[in-house]
């Protein structure tokens, strides 16, 4: 049996219940009204409960009298099979499933999931395309096919994401979504401190430089991109330049929802031609966030085509930390994500979530942390 609805994990809660006497010895089990009330929930979901206990013959239902407990129950459990989960036990596996091309992101968040599941003593198992998102999508409607007891994702507003997250929610399958949560649907998350780390980024440089700080990236089209951009704006009214925001802001159309643009040397043309027309045009120095790394590299690159130097013209900071940061001839400053604890702590919250032990969505935010190189200092003051 699968640990893959309420009713089975609540199945194996009261069997444990039952053995630690939690109902004092009583020969029948209390009313579906006085259950539903203990374990907050519905009387469909104890009815399927009891469903379940009666056919593994934990209970045994007698007309007009309830469930009785069956008085052989202690004698054909033993306290290994109530720690392994009692109907009958089945080894946990839990699945990754997204879509893109492998970076250090998803690969930071995979190893994290690895590493929880090598310490629970659990399977893992990854599914990921970089084809494009009709592969996802068709493995989300036919989840119980992937052999797991509950997957993390990775959510994208693409259409057939919020749909197919929503049927799996109302058969309430375990899940949590990690980066960014579904507009409209109450899912367990991990995700960042985005707004908070541009924030903190575009404080330091306004602190620096004492003049606007312009943002560069994507038209926001999910929540990740939205704070990041929320936090810059927030960080320019604080630090007086509220009447800037608009003019320093550069956007160009977002492509995170296209496959053609998941390969690294398409997904930096972007923000590659948007940084080359806007250095063109701006007075400098300049110092720049940027939405992610990835941006900043094209910001690199176009700074590089027009003859200025990062850490004298332009200043930079991106978000992410990714390896290129450190590799660039002038080190990039970052914003840095704990990819493998965001995985971690998916993987362990995901965990609860099929033993029972959380019960409702839950939404945790990682902190993040500045790393500062020399992209955001000027060369003179270094």
């Amino acid at each position: 049996m699968k640990y893959n609805s309420k009713a089975v994990r609540l199945s194996d809660v009261i069997v444990r219940d039952i053995w630690e006497g939690r109902f004092d010895g009583a020969k029948y089990l209390p009313g579906e009204d006085v259950l539903a009330r203990e374990y907050e929930v519905s009387r469909t979901t104890i009815r399927r409960v009891l469903d379940i206990l009666n056919r593994e013959g934990v209970l045994i239902k007698e007309p007009n009298r309830g469930s009785l407990i069956n008085p052989d129950l202690k004698s054909r459990l033993s306290v290994e099979d109530l720690s392994a989960g009692t109907l009958p036990p089945e080894k946990i596996t839990l699945g990754a499933v997204w879509a893109g091309f492998p970076d250090a992101m998803t690969i930071g968040i995979s190893d994290g999931i690895k590493a929880y599941a090598a310490e629970a003593g659990i399977g893992f198992h990854l599914f990921q395309n970089v084809e494009g998102h009709a592969k996802v999508l068709a493995e989300l409607a036919h989840v119980n096919e992937l052999a797991v007891s509950g997957i993390v994702v990775l959510p994208y507003n693409f259409d057939g994401y919020a749909e197919a997250l929503r049927k799996l929610a109302a058969r309430d399958f375990p899940l949590v979504c990690v980066d960014r949560p579904v507009k409209g649907l109450e899912l367990s998350c991990i995700e960042v401190d985005n707004a908070g780390g541009v924030y903190r980024a575009v404080v330091k440089m306004l602190g620096e430089f004492r003049r606007p700080v312009y943002y560069l990236g994507a038209e926001p089209e999910n929540d990740t991109q939205r704070l990041r951009y929320e936090g810059y704006c927030r960080a320019m009214n604080d630090g007086g330049f509220d009447r800037e925001v608009e003019k320093c802001t550069c956007f160009y159309p977002s492509t995170d929802n296209r496959p053609e643009f998941w390969p690294v040397e398409k997904k930096q043309e972007p923000p590659y031609r948007a940084a080359l027309e806007f250095l063109r045009r701006v007075e400098r120095p300049v110092s720049i966030m940027a939405m992610n790394d990835y941006v900043a590299r094209g910001i690199y690159r176009a700074a590089e085509e027009l003859k200025l130097k990062i850490g004298r013209d332009v200043m930079v900071f991106g978000f992410d930390d990714l390896p290129l940061a450190s590799c660039l001839e002038c080190p990039l400053s970052s914003v840095r994500q704990p990819r493998r604890e965001i995985g971690y702590e998916a993987a362990k919250l995901l965990h609860e979530r099929i033993m029972g032990k959380v019960s409702r969505p839950v939404t945790k935010c990682l902190p993040v942390e500045l790393i500062e190189r020399e992209s955001s200092r000027l060369a003179d003051k270094r």
